[in-house]
């Protein structure tokens, strides 16, 4: 085991450990997932200001490379840049509307491929006040002898308690909702190949999921709020599509006994080459615990060792079907095609 390159590599990857709420850890890691497309010979690209109501199509647009520039994979042409040409053509920041124009205006641009599209709905629907019957639980005045355990003797005893029932109750709240939709096109400005095209819709409902039943309407949540939150969805969706991107993940570690859970307090405190050195003494001592041989192919895995993890892992299924020893067995052999794809990306950047 690589135990300096390990831990250096843990500093690299900027591994976090916190304990959860159960008798298990949980391990974030930081990692690199390759594009859902590839886009070969892409080196630099530009963004124009998408077709859109208002300000929606700049926002986008603004938005789109913002989160291209974090990931640092392409070249992105300054927006200044961009403007100036447009205007040139006299065709503006929103100007362009299809593939033909998209490479002339990329070809005078200088890059390999530009990014366009519109922005087809971008609204906050009028709040509605809604009057629904909702199930609440209520006293009937009646009482009934129950038996209670108390909680610092343990001793049960006999409690009056009111006698509830179920009723539905008339309640008025307020509904807000908001959608965005957006069309997005990559072009080769060289070819005039369209190199990807993804249409996107979400919405927000503030009577969905925990957002229900809002008496007060200013209370709502603010529609800037609610239209950026979705266009945020949206384009975080399509950037994946076309660029590498950064993933946080959890990784949950097995308790045991004796030294197996030695390696977890360890791991916990961020000693992973002491956790790796205490669970190699266990599967001496304990061969039989899956668990050890899950916590040390879990170590394996985040050292980027993965044939070493794979083989781990597969012991631990031997000894226990458990799911989450299966889960990692898949999770190693998706995470294998990913990084093939991943280097493959980064190899085509750098040529």
């Amino acid at each position: 085991m690589r135990l300096r390159e390990f831990s250096r590599f843990l500093q690299i990857i900027g591994l976090a450990v916190m304990l959860s709420c159960s008798s298990a850890s949980v391990v974030h890691v930081d990692m690199m997932k390759p594009a859902s497309l590839d886009l070969p010979g892409v080196k630099e690209i530009a963004i124009a200001d998408f077709q859109g109501q208002e300000r929606s199509g700049s926002q986008i647009a603004t938005l789109v490379q913002s989160m291209l520039m974090d990931v640092r994979h392409y070249d992105i042409l300054e927006r200044d840049k961009l403007r100036s040409i447009l205007d040139e053509q006299n065709l503006g920041m929103a100007g362009i509307v299809d593939d033909a124009t998209a490479v002339e205006v990329g070809r005078l641009l200088g890059v390999d491929a530009l990014v366009f599209g519109e922005v087809t709905r971008y609204e906050i629907e009028p709040d509605q006040k809604i009057t629904r019957q909702v199930k609440e639980r209520r006293g009937t005045g009646k009482f009934h002898w129950v038996e209670e355990k108390d909680r610092k003797t343990g001793k049960t005893k006999k409690v009056k308690k009111e006698i509830m029932e179920e009723v539905y109750v008339p309640k008025t709240h307020w509904v807000r909702k908001g959608t965005v939709a957006i069309n997005f096109r990559v072009v080769d400005v060289e070819t005039g190949r369209l190199l990807a095209a993804h249409s996107d819709s979400r919405s927000y409902d503030s009577d969905r999921g925990r957002n229900r039943l809002v008496q007060n309407q200013a209370s709502l949540k603010p529609g800037g709020e609610i239209l950026s939150d979705l266009s945020t969805e949206i384009c975080e969706h399509f950037t994946r599509m076309i660029s590498p991107y950064r993933v946080t993940e959890q990784r949950i570690l097995e308790p045991g006994k004796g030294k197996v859970q030695t390696g977890v307090k360890y791991a916990e405190t961020g000693l992973w080459p002491e956790a790796v050195e205490q669970w190699k003494a266990a599967v001496r001592e304990t061969p039989d615990d899956p668990a050890v041989y899950y916590n040390l192919g879990l170590a394996y895995e985040l050292d980027g060792l993965l044939d070493e993890a794979e083989k781990l892992y597969q012991r631990a299924v031997q000894l226990k079907q458990k799911k989450r020893y299966m889960e990692a067995v898949a999770r190693i052999r998706k995470t294998r095609d990913e990084q093939r794809r991943l280097e493959k990306q980064m190899k085509e950047r750098e040529k």
